[in-house]
Order: C-alpha cells, then sequence, then structure tokens
C-alpha cells in the first residue's frame, strides 16, 4: 500500500504533505486509514470538506490495487472506527466520522458551528406598517424595481439574509438603498462594510459615497452612513489560517448591520471568524453570486446555499410579503415569508438579447450546442480565435492582443493626463487562467515586455526593471499610502522627469509613489482571472493554455466573461474550451443535508 501512495506522488497525484499526515496518524498494519486519511489531506488541499465514503470505491485517482483492496472491506466505516485516530462525533479524535462523511477535526467543527449560525432561531425587531410604508411606496423605487424591495423587506426580516445577483442585476446600487432604508426604518447606528479583498472594498466603499440614495437622507441621518469598508482578514483580525492566532478564540465586533460583498470568496474559516466575532443583536447581509469561482480556501458558501435553496417567483413573495406586512404578522405563516435566501434576476448593465448576458448563460447552464456559436463568431461582440502549438499561431495572438494597447501607447507619447492614461488602461485587461507558461500570466508580460522595448524604443532604468508605461497591480495592502491587494498604477514621468507610479484613485484623484516606497507588486499587462474578481472592464482578452489544468472549470470561463462591459476575445483551443465548460466544480459541504433556510 505505501509503494502505491508513493507511486501517486510521483505522478504528482498526492503530495508528499498528503502521506505525512496519513503516516502520522495511521499505524503500520491500518492500511484503510493510511489511504483515506492520505486522501483526505489531498481533498482538503483541493478545498473540499470531507471524504464520502459512499464515493470512494468509485475513485478514479487510485490505481486498480488499492481500489481492489479496498473492495475486499466489507463495511469501511466499521473498519475505520477500529482505529484510535477516528471518532464518531467525538472532539479528541484527528478524523471524525458523521454518518458515511470522513472528516478532519477541525474542518468537521467549523461545519457544526456553520449549521449552529444558519439555523438557530433568532428573534428580531418588529416594525409596525408605517415604517414598511417608507419602503412600500418610497419614491426612489421604479415599476421595475419589485426585486429591490423584496430584497430590502427580507433583509429587516431575517438575522442573516444572502442575496445572489449575476453582474449587472444591482448588487452595488442594492447595498445603498439597505443602508437607507435600515437607517430610516430601524434606526440602526453602526454599519460595517466589508469584502473579501482591499480592491472590492475600496469599489463597494466609493460606490456608497457616491450613490444619490444616501446622498438625499436627512442630515441626522448622514453621520450614520460608512465611511470605510474592511476587508474580512482586518475587520476580523485574520492574520494567517495556519497560525495559533488563527485558532485563538475570536473577539466580539459590535454593529447593527454586517454587510459582506463579494462572498463567493468567502472560505468556511472566514465564515466561523465572522460567526465567532458577531454579536447577537447585529443582522448581516451577504452578497454575491454563486455561479463564480469559489473561495480559493476550503469550502463553497454561496454553492451551498443555492444548491439547497428552493426558488419562488418574485411576483408570488411580493404579495405575500405585502399581506404579511398589512396583517402584522398574525395568521401566517413566517416560514414561508421570512426566506433567507433571495435572488435577484433583472439585469440593469445588460440588455436580454446582449451578446454577453447570452454567452454567460450559455457557459452557466453549459448548452453544448449554443457553445458552437461562440466557436462560430455568431456574437458580435465576442471573438473566438483558434489557437494551436505553433510559434505562428502564438505570434498571431500577441499581436492581436498588442494592438489593443496601441492608444494607449498613443496618449502616453502624446502626454496625455495621468487621469485619462489610467482610465483608458483600467478599460482594458488581459486574463489568463494560468500563472505560469507561455499563456500564462508570467508568460504574456514578458513577451509583451520584448515587444514594447522592440516596438517603441522604451528606455528602461535599473537593468530594465522599470520603463515609462509599465502598469503594475500591488499584492498587499498598505493603509498608510491608501493602496489595497489589487490597485492598478502605471510607470510615468512626474513634473520633474522622474518616474513614479501613478495610481487613480476611487474619489478620482491621481496619486504618485515613489518606486522604492511601493508595497509588495507585479507587473500586470495580464492578470490572472482569480484576480479578476470584483472587478469590470470594457475590453478583455481571455487566453486558455493548450492543455487542460486541474484548475480550469466552467466557473473560471463565467468568471472572466463576466468581467466585460462592452467586447471578449477568447483565444483557445476548441476541445480545451469546451471540457473547460463542461468542468463543474461541486464542492458540497456537509451540513448543508441538515440545513433548511
Amino acid at each position: 500500500m505505501i509503494k502505491l501512495i508513493k507511486k501517486l506522488i510521483k505522478k504528482k497525484i498526492f503530495k508528499k504533505i498528503d502521506y505525512y499526515f496519513a503516516k502520522n496518524i495511521a499505524k503500520k498494519y491500518e492500511l484503510l486509514l493510511l489511504i483515506t486519511a492520505t486522501y483526505i489531506s489531498f481533498l482538503n488541499r483541493q478545498g473540499y470538506t470531507f471524504l464520502s465514503l459512499k464515493k470512494i470505491k468509485k475513485n478514479k485517482i487510485f490505481s486498480k490495487e488499492i481500489i481492489h483492496k479496498i473492495k475486499n472491506i466489507k463495511n469501511i466505516k466499521k473498519e475505520l472506527l477500529k482505529s484510535d485516530a477516528v471518532g464518531n462525533k467525538d472532539k479528541n479524535f484527528p478524523l471524525i466520522l458523521d454518518g458515511k462523511n470522513l472528516y478532519l477535526n477541525k474542518i468537521w467543527i467549523i461545519e457544526r458551528k456553520i449549521l449552529k449560525f444558519l439555523t438557530y432561531k433568532y428573534t428580531l425587531k418588529e416594525y409596525n406598517l408605517h415604517q414598511w410604508k417608507i419602503i412600500l411606496k418610497n419614491k426612489f423605487f421604479k415599476k421595475s424595481h419589485i426585486e429591490q424591495k423584496i430584497a430590502i423587506l427580507l433583509c429587516l426580516l431575517n438575522k442573516f439574509t444572502i442575496i445572489l445577483g449575476s453582474p449587472g442585476t444591482g448588487k452595488t446600487q442594492l447595498i445603498s438603498k439597505i443602508i437607507y432604508f435600515f437607517i430610516q426604518i430601524s434606526k440602526k447606528k453602526k454599519i460595517l462594510l466589508t469584502s473579501p479583498t482591499g480592491k472590492a472594498s475600496s469599489i463597494l466603499i466609493e460606490s456608497v459615497k457616491k450613490n444619490k440614495y444616501l446622498l438625499n437622507i436627512k442630515n441626522k441621518y448622514k453621520k450614520y452612513i460608512p465611511n470605510s469598508a474592511f476587508t474580512i482578514h482586518d475587520l476580523f483580525k485574520i492574520n494567517n489560517y495556519y497560525t495559533n492566532n488563527f485558532f485563538n478564540r475570536a473577539k466580539k465586533i459590535h454593529y447593527d448591520l454586517l454587510i459582506i460583498d463579494e462572498s463567493s470568496m468567502i472560505d468556511i474559516f472566514m465564515l466561523e471568524k465572522i460567526i465567532d466575532s458577531s454579536n447577537q443583536n447585529g443582522q448581516i447581509i451577504f452578497l454575491g453570486d454563486h455561479n463564480q469561482l469559489p473561495s480559493i480556501n476550503n469550502g463553497s458558501f454561496l454553492q451551498d446555499i443555492f444548491s439547497i435553496y428552493k426558488e419562488t417567483k418574485n411576483q408570488e413573495i411580493y404579495v405575500k410579503l405585502i399581506n404579511f406586512i398589512k396583517k402584522k404578522f398574525s395568521k401566517l405563516n413566517k416560514k414561508n415569508i421570512t426566506k433567507k435566501v433571495f435572488i435577484l434576476k433583472k439585469r440593469y448593465r445588460f440588455k436580454k438579447k446582449s451578446n454577453i448576458n447570452q454567452c454567460s448563460k450559455i457557459i452557466k447552464k453549459f448548452k453544448q450546442k449554443q457553445i458552437k456559436n461562440i466557436f462560430n463568431n455568431k456574437f458580435n461582440n465576442i471573438k473566438f480565435s483558434v489557437i494551436n502549438k505553433s510559434y505562428f499561431s502564438y505570434k498571431n495572438m500577441i499581436k492581436k492582443i498588442f494592438k489593443m494597447y496601441k492608444n494607449y501607447w498613443k496618449m502616453i507619447f502624446n502626454k496625455y493626463s495621468y487621469k485619462k492614461i489610467l482610465k483608458y488602461f483600467n478599460k482594458i485587461r488581459i486574463l489568463c487562467i494560468l500563472k505560469k507558461g507561455m499563456f500564462g500570466v508570467q508568460g504574456i508580460n514578458k513577451i509583451f515586455k520584448k515587444m514594447i522595448f522592440k516596438k517603441y524604443f522604451i528606455k528602461s532604468e535599473k537593468k530594465n526593471k522599470w520603463y515609462i508605461g509599465k502598469p503594475i497591480m500591488i499584492l498587499k495592502n498598505n493603509k498608510n499610502i491608501k493602496l489595497f491587494n489589487g490597485s492598478i498604477g502605471i510607470t510615468l514621468l512626474d513634473k520633474k522627469k522622474k518616474m513614479k507610479i501613478f495610481f487613480l484613485m476611487n474619489n478620482g484623484e491621481i496619486k504618485n509613489i515613489p518606486i522604492n516606497l511601493l508595497p509588495k507588486y507585479k507587473t500586470t499587462w495580464a492578470i490572472t482571472i482569480h484576480k479578476s474578481q470584483g472587478s469590470e472592464f470594457n475590453k478583455i482578452n481571455i487566453i486558455f493554455p493548450l492543455k487542460i489544468n486541474k484548475i480550469m472549470s466552467r466557473e473560471i470561463i463565467y468568471t472572466a466573461i463576466t468581467r466585460s462591459k462592452k467586447k471578449i476575445h477568447i483565444f483557445s483551443k476548441k476541445s480545451v474550451f469546451f471540457k473547460t465548460a463542461s468542468n463543474k466544480i461541486i464542492r458540497k459541504s456537509g451540513f448543508i443535508k441538515n440545513l433548511k433556510i
């Protein structure tokens, strides 16, 4: 058995860390435990929370010899429970068996905590009809805004509410309206805004500050409007998942309302911190798109919730809510009214017949026949170019992408204002699936540098490291200079002809930073699709590698496509694109079988 596992390590299916973990808890004769512990360690690194014993005999990762030995064991569950390392819902064992699901101890504890939070019966303040009318008859709403009314009503009725919606469904605008009505009706004083990334947090707070609904609020309430947004790591003091600090008991954070944007990126460790830090009376609203890429670490919170969500027609919910309010909660089943999950469907950014909207639906639902329309360039604003192994194909692709920056260089050489140059650059982007390789971020950035030097005779400084026009992305938050992970800067000359990095801040101001004072950064002609989450561009180029990689999935295509507002150019082999679209990430947590919301 050990030799077979080592073969899988050589094939780079497992890693040594998986085997060492298993070896540490399994005795020499416990061969079943050795293989299951190795596999559960592997699964946890892939973002899954448990190993299903039902599926273990069908697993394609193991060799035929391992499968044969496991099949000879009549009752895998009983065999595992014979070990001192496996317990049945007992906190003192490294591995926990819950039904037919095998967990790492710490993951099982977190899942139980999440389940308790989501199913606990909370008591909230009730409002009178006059207060509800403030929402129902407000002049801010048009006839087409029925979804927004429902969402706000549900947010007021629940301890926590989960609002799902694709890009363009008005989630950001809805946040401002939620804040407005919570202040007006609930008299909520402490409202906190947070998001998993610094870039998303800065975009969130600026959109709230500029929103006309909040600008019209009465002066006595203006002081309650949030003037800053936090990353989840900063707000809940998450430094590192694997340090002692992470496992320390969380301190309670006082708030009346906590709004969490881009919730698709939340993993179970983040969610545990949010739960541990939440106060009894505070309300929480999660917003996000469950079709986007899930969290990098364990769990997929929004996908879990959506998988058990039973959809109801919006008009039906609205009528029930109005009746519910008018009858002052009497003789009505609250469970049918106070839904904790709501999906925004109406799109404001895209028209129904929008090419990008249609394409995103094709990918989301994996409509196989219609994918051919993408390949055959049937959509005006979406172009598909086939690539192959040849140098000519690669060179042709780079030339096409490089042309997209023609106006960018024109603006630099003609000395346009810093703001115009930055605004233009932030409207276009190259998105890659991989970091490494010719078709990855590093390869594209490298080839772009060579082409720039050759075509534009750019002079560089510090051994070709810095040159005029070089774009960078900040990788680490720096509160002192107000730059966040994801902030984009461009290398330009200041008035004294000194090379500095210029940033367009969310408030419209231009900030320039000396090169030697920059936080951690990287060149960013191209970025990964993961890094693009939460951002929007007018034009994007999406580059696929020539071979399928384990991280390639339907969600990665959907996330990439929905970053664009106007035009998309896809470079891929048809077979690679199709296989990627067919591969859906399924990361269900164990707690959802007991969850009803």
